[in-house]
């Protein structure tokens, strides 16, 4: 019951998998369907557990629209 809250909340849509391997002595882990490793697949649980925390979506990155004319108004500028 608690890792299916877990995963609604960290993976809705449902790109982290894993895999027991072995009788349960290792697990195959992938993301979007590419094998990655299990401290990987820790790592993006943590990120999105901490973006949740921040209130924001568990998936979304921020976007960055860089430095040029107009972006940007100095101090010493009218």
């Amino acid at each position: 019951m608690g890792a299916d809250i877990f995963k609604k909340a960290l993976d809705p849509d449902n790109d982290l998998k894993h895999v027991k391997v072995d009788n349960g002595e290792d697990i195959d882990c992938t993301y979007k369907d590419k094998k990655i490793s299990y401290d990987d697949y820790i790592d993006i649980h943590e990120e999105r557990g901490e973006r949740i925390g921040k209130g924001k979506k568990p998936g979304s990155i921020g976007a960055f629209s860089g430095f040029g004319p107009g972006t940007m108004k100095k101090s010493y500028e009218k």
